[in-house]
């Protein structure tokens, strides 16, 4: 006869039990002002999918949000964080977001942190690559969904209630939010109540509740635990003490000597590998496109709305799109400054600054590639955040 022994199953029992409902204090004691540190810069995901760090950053004075896309991970010694450190600055940039990360994305996760958001001096990147006419799709939405995010925002009752009825219409639109029966069940009744939602909900609410949590309880072991060192050196002597017209300068030598094998100012290696194999296929290419219509300027709105409801203090940072390039793919000069203006106008009208740095689509080493800012781009962001941290 076979014998089953259940020691196996009582240790993954046991195991469960002392992961939920081991101490928070005894977790956070693991997690140092160091690790938030080490946090500025990582970019990660465990960062930027979770709440703690973010929350312990928000708390301290020090630290300048940085909020955008794949254009933070695009380290040089002009970027904001290596500027700030080689100039000994009063503040410290701290990066949130990453590739695929769009409006929608970053509305959840300042959402998570709306109570936090109070006078905190913020800056926020629109990156014109966003606004294709159906903004985020399930492709980069899907890795870059936080879970922990979604249901702090079913039990969130601090925000302006149709503006939570109007994120969640959003995000149910999506197939990984679909998939949860129990956060749908929560959110249906957000913005459908009736009885047999209303039912459904309170039925699922504990369970609701305990998810979210075990998704703070992961949140903070990946905090002390998991979470990765990963250190940005550059040449810090490019950048110290030098006026901004030597800084210019020095931008305007370091991209010259990595971008100068193609008529577009682009990093030679990354013109190398992506667009001189194909280059005479991509003539005209963009002929048709447009940024009118864009589900993003809606997503846009929410975060502008946020901040405006929880009395943050952002300057936004518009940034532009490679002229010689696009000139090259076909997309018309007035398609453009048409989308450039309208980000001025709708951040304007909410009542914040804008960076319009739309006037640099034809300076050379401002941007990278087609679309990412490096170089002599990140100079001028760097005045431009000094100017907000100080006003």
């Amino acid at each position: 006869m076979k014998k089953y022994s259940f020691v196996p199953l009582f240790i993954a029992v046991s195991l469960f039990f002392v992961f939920l409902f081991f101490p928070n204090r005894w977790l956070e004691y693991f997690i140092s002002d160091k690790k938030v540190q080490q946090a500025a810069t990582s970019l990660s995901p465990l960062m930027f999918q979770g709440d703690y760090l973010q929350g312990r950053m928000l708390a301290d004075d020090k630290y300048f949000p940085i909020y955008g896309s794949s254009e933070l991970s695009r380290f040089d010694p002009f970027h904001p964080s290596n500027f700030a450190e080689a100039n000994n600055l009063d503040y410290t940039p701290f990066l949130i977001g990453r590739g695929g990360t769009q409006s929608l994305i970053l509305f959840m996760d300042l959402a998570s942190q709306a109570d936090q958001l109070k006078g905190k001096k913020i800056a926020f990147i629109v990156s014109p690559q966003w606004f294709i006419t159906e903004g985020i799709d399930n492709a980069h939405f899907e890795p870059n969904y936080s879970m922990l995010k979604a249901y702090n925002l079913a039990f969130n009752d601090t925000i302006d209630p149709e503006l939570k009825r109007e994120a969640i219409r959003r995000i149910l639109q999506f197939d990984v939010v679909k998939r949860d029966t129990i956060l749908t069940t929560l959110y249906e009744d957000e913005i459908s109540p009736s009885k047999e939602h209303h039912w459904k909900a309170k039925l699922v609410r504990p369970l609701a509740y305990m998810k979210k949590k075990l998704l703070e309880k992961k949140d903070l072991y990946y905090a002390a635990f998991g979470f990765p060192n990963r250190a940005h050196h550059q040449d810090n002597d490019l950048v110290r003490n030098k006026s901004w017209e030597e800084l210019l300068e020095e931008a305007s030598n370091y991209g010259k000597e990595r971008a100068n094998n193609n008529p577009y100012f682009m990093d030679n290696d990354y013109y190398n590998h992506n667009y001189a194999p194909i280059e005479a296929k991509l003539k005209g290419y963009k002929k048709n496109a447009t940024f009118s219509g864009s589900l993003e300027y809606q997503d846009f709105q929410m975060v502008l709305d946020l901040f405006k409801d929880k009395g943050a203090d952002p300057i936004f940072i518009s940034l532009p799109i490679n002229g010689l390039w696009y000139d090259y793919a076909g997309l018309p000069i007035e398609v453009r400054n048409e989308f450039y203006q309208s980000i001025v106008d709708q951040v304007e009208t909410a009542g914040f600054p804008v960076a319009d740095f739309s006037g640099h689509e034809y300076d050379p080493y401002f941007l990278k590639d087609p679309m990412h800012i490096a170089w002599k781009g990140w100079v001028y962001v760097d005045q431009a955040l000094i100017e907000h941290w100080k006003r």
